[in-house]
């Protein structure tokens, strides 16, 4: 009895009755879905609650993915017979593996990187230094990167848990995500965030498509269509009825997805999807073309690849072109065959009713668009947001020679020869002259088309005046501040070299007459003492600001040399032992058993580093004692993480001044200064070279509890 009931709670979940199987046997198919029930697959629950799936003899069966494991590869090893995947679908059929697009559901990929706080990150550059969460088959993330410019090889990149807990907790500084769904949560959260789209960038590619494979489609070619179908119509009924499919998905589907949250991801999803402005599950091979060129740029499809093969056509046709001739002559011969005649008017009437959609489609579009005919260059269509922006009204451009809105023709020639090479020219920024005289700037696309039975090519465009204004500003700014920084590091390498001359004398003459201690009086000795210490202290911050300038313009270099680690340590320590002991401050080192005795970094930088941390220890020290731990971790056969803990029994550091302390400039407070001078660059420089040495120098401390400050770095292996 409970297995009756299970059947056909399975059956009613499928919207199948028992007596629909019984007249009709339904073939049983498996859709893998690319993550867990939501809004994101609605077209498919829909087709399966309104029955569409049954009417078309399917039975249908949905899989959620899991984390780790590739849809795509779930359809490819025929686990599966349909399959949701992003526009990587592209790389997999260029690596020969057959799969077969059917449908294009999101016109705009939901793929962002999404950063926490509003304005900390701008652009992709504000993230190059911080762990990236980015999920798997996320090409056009990288192809984005790319196109800013951004080695990929030096992104921080972690797994990803899928999870924003870990992006509020601070654990990465942005993780890749769907902007139909993190975003309701940040904001529930009453989290500020940054979105940054590669659309922005000039990456639009297409976001879920259906798909299956060319064995599947060449074997059951009739179930391949009708499955095709059957879920285009679902997705059709699920964005006219979104809130009776959210409820679906919680109550048939266990959504984990709250009903806010459901219907924030189907209002996004209907803006990815354009519902009655572009025809569900339509996909131009154009933009594949467009899509497959950009990962062509980036070496990760082959030179020329053509994606055409991989996309199915339902309704395959001939040349209509040679169907009117042989249509012609049929008719006019055989004109009283009526059987013959009727079947020309619906071709005629069908043709009619594509051209009136396709003028609709560029007219509504909601960007500028211009259809200019191929040989004469004349304007044949201009839509209202095109000529609008070009200071005119669109009869204003009829009959006019596109070549008159270029404010450079040559611009218009380089146009022209790309797409002599090739259906589409790729994005670039043109500039074009109004009816008015104004020059603007535009991002500019094209291919080619036919129109009113003529050959043409339609341009699509973005104003972009203000941003490219908003550049040239940046530009000058940036070669100012460049300008000035390079007159800054020469003026410091002059006076370096000005103070250093005469530091240096001083610094020997106090020594020399330090020497002759029996012809000294005590107040005669205190006053060299204090001249060689300002003399030192002197040099010390002459020495700071050179490191820093070269560090700030990247002119830093590490010399790669053998060191002892322990002998390195205990003549480091053995420096500091003596101003220790005058405080009444015991001084320790301790080297973990496992470390390892021999290894090529550099020494001068790591010295400068440790000297800093045990100095400021020391000095901040008033009584009790200050250690050094070293430990190491081998990550291969070569690499060593060399871990230095400088662990003291200070004062400690309230948690607002450690958010400052490694700033360039900033110390504890501002008595610091006053009792022990300095520039307040030693941290700074040395987390800076830290980092030049593979590792970063990271900080624990509470008031009255001490300090520990940790710096790692990676060191080799000799060969």
């Amino acid at each position: 009895m409970l297995a009756l009931v299970a059947t056909r709670a399975g059956e009613a979940a499928n919207g199948e009755t028992p007596k629909a199987r019984t007249e009709r046997p339904l073939e049983r198919v498996t859709l893998q879905l690319k993550w867990r029930h939501q809004f994101q697959f609605a077209g498919y629950y829909a087709a399966i609650e309104k029955g569409y799936y049954r009417e078309a003899g399917l039975d249908v069966h949905l899989v959620e993915a899991q984390p780790g494991h590739d849809p795509v590869e779930t359809v490819l090893n025929g686990e599966a017979q349909f399959g949701v995947g992003t526009s990587e679908v592209v790389l997999l059929r260029a690596q020969g593996k057959p799969v077969l697009v059917l449908a294009t559901i999101f016109q705009h990929s939901p793929l962002v990187l999404i950063a926490r706080g509003s304005g900390a990150v701008t652009d992709l550059q504000g993230l190059h230094d911080r762990p990236l969460m980015i999920e798997p088959q996320s090409a056009e993330l990288f192809a984005y990167f790319r196109n800013e410019g951004i080695d990929t090889d030096r992104l921080q990149i972690v797994p990803h848990s899928f999870s924003v807990d870990d992006l509020l907790a601070g654990k990465v500084g942005a993780m890749s995500g769907y902007s139909t769904d993190e975003p309701y949560l940040l904001q529930k959260a009453g989290v500020e965030y940054t979105v940054l789209s590669p659309r922005a960038g000039g990456i639009d590619f297409y976001g879920d498509n259906l798909f299956t494979t060319e064995e599947v489609a060449r074997m059951r070619p009739e179930m391949v269509k009708a499955f095709r179908a059957a879920s285009l119509r679902g997705w059709e009924y699920a964005l006219e009825n979104p809130d009776e499919i959210i409820e679906l998905a919680i109550n048939r589907y266990q959504s984990v997805k709250s009903l806010s949250h459901l219907r924030f991801e189907a209002e996004r999803t209907a803006q990815l999807m354009h519902p009655g402005l572009i025809e569900v599950g339509h996909m131009n091979p154009g933009r594949w073309r467009h899509i497959a060129q950009t990962y062509e740029e980036f070496g990760m499809v082959p030179k020329d690849f053509d994606p055409s093969p991989m996309l199915y056509d339902p309704d395959p046709q001939t040349d209509l072109r040679a169907w009117y001739w042989a249509l012609g002559i049929l008719a006019a011969v055989t004109v009283t065959a009526l059987g013959w005649v009727t079947p020309l008017v619906r071709l005629n009437r069908r043709l009619r009713r594509g051209e009136r959609q396709y003028r609709q489609l560029a007219e509504n579009a909601p960007f500028p668009v211009v259809i200019s005919d191929a040989e004469s260059g004349r304007l044949m269509f201009v839509n209202r947001l095109a000529a609008e922006l070009m200071g005119g009204k669109p009869e204003a451009f009829f009959s006019r020679k596109a070549v008159e809105f270029y404010a450079d023709a040559k611009d218009r020639e380089q146009l022209l020869a790309d797409l002599a090479q090739s259906t589409v020219a790729a994005p670039r920024e043109i500039r074009l002259r109004t009816l008015d005289g104004r020059e603007i700037w535009t991002l500019f696309s094209a291919t080619h088309v036919e129109f009113d039975g003529r050959g043409g090519i339609v341009v699509a465009f973005h104003d972009i005046t203000a941003r490219h204004a908003m550049q040239e500003e940046l530009r000058q700014a940036k070669e100012a501040a460049e300008s000035a920084n390079a007159a800054r590091n020469r003026y410091l390498a002059v006076m370096s070299h000005e103070i250093r001359t005469p530091m240096s004398g001083i610094h020997g003459l106090t020594d020399l007459m330090l020497g002759d201690a029996p012809a000294l009086t005590a107040d005669q000795r205190e006053n060299l003492v204090m001249m060689r210490e300002a003399a030192e202290s002197l040099m010390r911050l002459v020495n700071e600001m050179l490191d820093w300038s070269q560090l700030e313009a990247g002119a830093m270099k590490l010399e790669s040399c053998h060191l002892m680690l322990p002998d390195f340590l205990r003549h480091l320590i053995g420096l500091f032992r003596p101003a220790a002991e005058t405080r009444g401050v015991q001084m320790g080192l301790e080297i973990a058993t496992d470390a390892p005795e021999l290894v090529l970094t550099d020494p001068l930088r790591l010295r400068q580093i440790l000297s800093n941390l045990i100095s400021n220890a020391v000095k901040f020290t008033e009584r009790g004692s200050v250690r050094v731990v070293v430990s190491a971790k081998q990550i291969d056969e070569r690499h060593w993480r060399l871990s230095f803990e400088v662990i003291d029994t200070g004062q400690g550091i309230s948690p607002e001044a450690q958010t400052r302390l490694f700033a360039p400039y900033a110390q504890a407070d501002a008595s610091v200064a006053r009792r022990f001078g300095g520039s307040g660059l030693g941290l700074s420089i040395s987390r800076s070279l830290a980092r030049l040495l593979g590792g970063d120098i990271t900080l624990r401390s509470a008031p009255g509890a001490g300090s520990t400050f940790t710096l790692e770095i990676i060191a080799l292996s000799p060969p």
